[in-house]
């Protein structure tokens, strides 16, 4: 790729050699003379030959552009789209009854259950199982090895990563002489434009639904316990727990290794930081660290007194 291609991608300003040949896009600390990196800090060094920045770097081939974030993401859009071949694997299993738009790729040892529906445009990865009465929207994705079981419902331009499984019974026990199962007979509803990644696990519910609303992102190895609903737009991160009926609102940002209690509720716009654990209900619009959790300024504080004069 040329530099004058990405400059037109990007919307930016070039300057330098016009047709300058870009042998790869590299972080700064790894690029050569010939590959080609994002600067969004001025004071970056770097060894390559062209750069993406908000400003012009001496002695360099680059492209001007207003925010390079805002560049970054346009470039990695264009070069990250994937051309499938749009057919159905004859080594794919699928049963009676499934709706099964010819827009779509099926890849091979899929199963597909009788009542299942699956929107145009949509990829099957290989050996996913998707169990009777899913439905599945538009132009969705659903990686290799995933299980999504009976009834699941998941919205258009969703995305849910290998080894995911979603619709699998909750965590739910009565004791007699032992613990006896809970049946589950809830389903999971996935809305628009999420993205879930690898090894998740998104139980049903026990009645009624377990929902993500659209636009949430989850990170891998993430559990979603029963009848959680999650909001608009949320930021789930790696190895967050949430357990059962908790209520997140939208814009929440959970951090790292976040524990939530059930039956708690999650306010709007709530930030937890990395490792911590809520065991009551939070309010909105505020920021929250520690075991357990408190307000983010409260815990500053304690520990600026704890360790003052160290």
């Amino acid at each position: 790729m040329k530099l004058s291609d990405v400059a037109s991608i990007v919307h930016g300003s070039m300057y330098g050699k016009k047709f300058f040949e870009i042998k790869d896009i590299l972080p700064p600390d790894d690029a050569g003379r010939n590959d080609m990196t994002f600067v969004f800090k001025p004071s970056i060094k770097t060894c390559a030959g062209a750069i993406i920045a908000s400003e012009k770097f001496k002695g360099k081939n680059g492209i001007i552009v207003k925010d390079p974030k805002e560049a970054m993401y346009l470039l990695l859009k264009k070069l990250g789209k994937s051309k499938r071949k749009k057919e159905v694997s004859t080594k794919a299993m699928i049963e009676k009854n499934v709706s099964l738009p010819k827009s779509c790729t099926i890849e091979p040892f899929a199963i597909i259950k009788n009542g299942a529906m699956i929107g145009n445009g949509t990829y099957i990865g290989a050996y996913c199982y998707i169990d009777g009465g899913a439905i599945i929207g538009r132009n969705c994705e659903i990686h290799p090895s995933t299980v999504i079981y009976n009834n699941t419902k998941i919205g258009d331009f969703v995305i849910v990563n290998s080894n995911t499984v979603i619709g699998k019974q909750g965590f739910g026990y009565i004791k007699k002489k032992r613990y006896e199962r809970l049946s589950h007979i809830g389903n999971v509803v996935i809305k628009n434009f999420v993205e879930i990644g690898s090894n998740v696990t998104i139980d049903r519910g026990t009645i009624g639904n377990t929902v993500i609303e659209e636009g949430t992102k989850i990170d891998n190895l993430v559990q979603i316990a029963h009848n959680v609903k999650i909001g608009k737009n949320c930021i789930i991160m790696g190895q967050v727990g949430i357990a059962g009926s908790t209520k997140i609102g939208n814009n929440v940002t959970l951090c790292g290794q976040v524990g939530i209690s059930d039956h708690l509720e999650i306010g709007d716009n709530v930030i937890v930081y990395a490792k911590s654990a809520i065991f009551k209900s939070v309010a909105k619009n505020k920021e929250y660290s520690g075991i357990p959790a408190r307000e983010h300024r409260v815990v500053l504080r304690a520990l600026g007194r704890l360790y003052k004069g160290l």
